[in-house]
């Protein structure tokens, strides 16, 4: 039997179950962000002089020795020394060097505040420390293949990298010469295996096989040949590319501990969402996201209902800027395309022209963004497909709208007899699922190499400049176990 009303009980329990997971796993989203990070915790504990017994040493040693870039020197340091290092190393592995939505009004996925001296303080106390330290980075699967790779691309960098390609000449299977051996050299220096080659100028099939899968882990065409935008993403510096690693882990950093089992993944960077069930991805599709005029934000919400034949209530701003001159070159154009002017404003009517396509998603967003369907297939066939005004174009809506409402007794035949139907069905869900839209420029393949991929936002370089910036900022070394004003200003402080 199918539901169009939600089950209250279980629709409240879904609401408040998603609430408390948010909370609980430590993330924040929309304005509650901003406003708890004006009132960070301050410590009232007693402050005596930092003291840290042998074994506390060796355990905060051990733990900054196995970060990504372990501070010089830490065997030499004194306690005040050692415990803002490990201050800063919780704040680094917590995402709390930076707020991202005082970068971005638009990254909103980001960690709650935490009082580290004083969670720090208790760990101590209660004889906690090693667990609050191996509890500090992400555990997530994909953030530490992520950071296996940047330790390797570190080590590149160490080695000093690679040259640029010489010369402008594009280059293809059967060519010979000394761009040849230059590409090959390129290669190898970022890991890619190659065979042995008695004529290493030659461009022969091993070669291009490789030059493939690095046009594969970089968004590129595969067709084994140099053109212009294969040698652009050749001449990276390896400096870039760890950078590019370092933006997207802080990334993951901002995430949950703990992701729900049940959820849906949406990457605006890859233009691609995924939908987990009890931990495991289940449905992939492309999805188109905003365009770099009309970005798609960072933020966690929920899918709360599913509207098949929905209308389109035009934004103001594109019934101003697009529709209504259209219109008053072609009068016929609104009532061609299904618009009708409503006490709201202009409205699309529910059909095949319709800009959300046959299925919508409704979510709780403060920017007015949701998923839908489009008119327009064709456009998932683009590599790049940032191309919508904000909301999120699904390649498989009816799909997902037939997973979502299978519990409440729905077929797929029952969702296309109502979308042949014509008319608008709006079904609440008796549990809604937990939505998490991200932006990675960097990830890894099924063999744990880095994919990386273009930064249309262009998101990259202003995460990288705010935390140079909070680098810079560090606060000295205190030398007592706690202080109100160091609680207020020290890790849990994001950067204006």
């Amino acid at each position: 039997m199918r539901r169009d009303r939600p089950n209250l009980a279980a629709r409240s329990l879904g609401r408040t179950a998603l609430a408390a997971v948010l909370l609980a796993m430590g993330v924040m989203t929309g304005p509650a962000a901003g406003r708890a990070a004006e009132t960070p915790a301050v410590a009232t504990a007693d402050c005596p002089p930092i003291a840290f017994t042998a074994e506390e040493r060796q355990l905060i040693e051990a733990t900054l020795l196995a970060a990504d870039d372990p501070p010089p020197g830490v065997a030499a340091m004194d306690d005040s020394a050692l415990m803002a290092a490990l201050e800063w190393h919780a704040a680094t592995q917590l995402g709390l060097r930076v707020r991202p939505s005082r970068i971005d009004r638009t990254w909103t996925l980001e960690p709650l505040p935490r009082d580290l001296v004083a969670e720090l303080a208790a760990a101590r106390r209660d004889g906690r420390l090693a667990g609050w330290l191996a509890a500090l980075a992400p555990v997530h699967a994909g953030y530490q293949a992520l950071r296996a790779e940047r330790a390797r691309y570190r080590t590149i960098v160490e080695a000093g990298g690679w040259a640029k390609m010489p010369g402008w000449l594009s280059l293809k299977e059967g060519d010979e010469g000394v761009p040849v051996e230059a590409l090959r050299a390129r290669l190898q220096a970022e890991g890619y295996v190659l065979a042995p080659s008695t004529t290493p100028t030659l461009f022969d099939a091993d070669l291009a096989a490789a030059l493939r899968v690095f046009q594969r882990r970089h968004d590129l065409d595969e067709d084994g040949t140099v053109g212009a935008d294969t040698r652009r993403a050749l001449d990276v510096p390896a400096t870039d590319r760890l950078a590019q690693l370092d933006a997207n882990l802080e990334r993951w950093r901002w995430l949950p501990r703990v992701l729900p089992a049940d959820r849906l993944d949406l990457d605006i960077a890859a233009a691609e969402a995924v939908r987990y069930t009890a931990g495991t991805p289940v449905l992939t599709m492309r999805v188109i996201v905003g365009s770099p005029r009309h970005r798609t934000p960072m933020f966690v919400s929920y899918l709360e209902a599913v509207v098949l034949n929905p209308p389109w209530n035009v934004p103001t701003s594109i019934a101003l800027n697009e529709i209504l001159p259209k219109a008053s070159r072609d009068p016929g154009y609104l009532a061609r395309n299904g618009y009708i002017r409503t006490p709201g404003g202009l409205q699309q009517r529910p059909g095949p022209g319709n800009a959300l396509g046959f299925v919508k998603f409704d979510l709780p967003s403060p920017f007015g963004v949701y998923l839908h369907d489009t008119p327009a297939r064709s456009r998932f066939a683009q590599r790049a497909r940032a191309l919508s005004h904000g909301c999120m174009r699904l390649e498989k809506p009816r799909e997902l709208a037939e997973d979502l409402l299978a519990p409440q007794g729905w077929t797929r035949a029952d969702i296309d007899r109502v979308i042949d139907a014509g008319a608008t069905r709006r079904i609440a869900l008796d549990r809604t699922l937990p939505l998490f839209v991200a932006y990675y420029t960097a990830s890894v393949d099924a063999d744990g190499r880095a994919v990386f991929r273009p930064d249309p936002y262009g998101w990259d370089a202003r995460l990288l400049s705010a935390l140079a910036a909070a680098e810079r900022g560090r606060p000295a070394p205190r030398r007592a176990a706690c202080s109100p004003q160091d609680a207020s200003s020290e890790t849990t402080r994001p950067v204006p």
